[in-house]
C-alpha cells in the first residue's frame, strides 16, 4: 500500500475533493467507499486501513474548521412544542428504526389521526432523528447497546407522557425496519 502520508497525493484531484466533501459532511462510510472503489490505490486499502486514513483526514479537516457542526440533540420541550402545534389529533408517539448507507438510526414520530400515505387512518409527523455513528461501530464491536435507541425511548416516552398518549417502539434492542407500525396494532384492535 502507499506510504501512510502519500496516499492522498496518489488520488486524483476529483476523488480527493469528493472524499473531503463526504468527510466535511461527517459521512465516513461514504468516504471509505469512495477511497476503496474510486481511489485507484494499489493495493486497495482494507477497511480498517481506509478508516484510519480517513479518520486522520477528518481530524485535520475538523481542526481547520471545515467539518459541518453536529446537529444539536433533540430536546423534549422543543418536541412537545412541535407536537402541540399539530392541528390533527395526536394518538401516539412512535420510534422507528431506519437506515441508509451510513448505518442505523432511529426516527421519532407523532402519530396523528388523519389519512396518510402509508395508512388510510393515520399519518406521521417527524419529531426527531437519533444517530450515534454509522455501521462501522458494528465492525468495531461498539454496539449493542444502541445509544440512539435508548435516547429515543427516553425522550419519546417523555413526549408521550406529556400528551397522555402511548409510546411505541417495536424493537428498541435490535435494528429492524420491517416490523409492524403502531397503526398496524390499531387495525387489529378494530376488527
Amino acid at each position: 500500500m502507499q506510504e501512510r502520508d502519500g496516499w492522498r497525493a496518489a488520488l486524483s484531484p476529483q476523488v480527493r475533493d469528493q472524499i473531503d466533501e463526504q468527510l466535511r459532511r461527517r459521512r465516513l462510510i461514504a468516504a471509505i467507499r469512495l477511497l476503496r472503489s474510486e481511489g485507484g490505490l494499489d493495493p486497495v486499502p482494507g477497511l480498517y486501513d481506509a478508516q484510519d486514513m480517513l479518520q486522520e483526514r477528518f481530524v485535520w479537516l475538523a481542526e481547520q474548521g471545515l467539518v459541518d457542526p453536529e446537529e444539536p440533540p433533540a430536546q423534549v420541550p422543543q418536541m412537545v412544542e412541535a407536537v402541540n402545534a399539530i392541528t390533527d389529533p395526536v394518538v401516539a408517539v412512535e420510534a422507528l428504526w431506519d437506515g441508509d448507507t451510513q448505518g442505523w438510526f432511529v426516527r421519532l414520530f407523532a402519530i396523528v389521526q388523519r389519512p396518510g400515505r402509508e395508512h388510510h387512518r393515520f399519518d406521521e409527523q417527524p419529531l426527531a432523528l437519533f444517530s450515534r455513528g454509522g455501521d462501522l461501530r458494528l465492525l468495531n464491536g461498539a454496539v449493542p447497546p444502541w445509544p440512539e435507541a435508548a435516547e429515543a425511548v427516553e425522550k419519546g416516552q417523555a413526549v408521550a407522557r406529556s400528551l397522555g398518549v402511548p409510546f411505541y417502539f417495536a424493537s428498541p434492542d435490535t435494528p429492524d425496519d420491517e416490523l409492524p407500525r403502531w397503526w398496524d396494532s390499531q387495525a387489529a384492535e378494530r376488527r
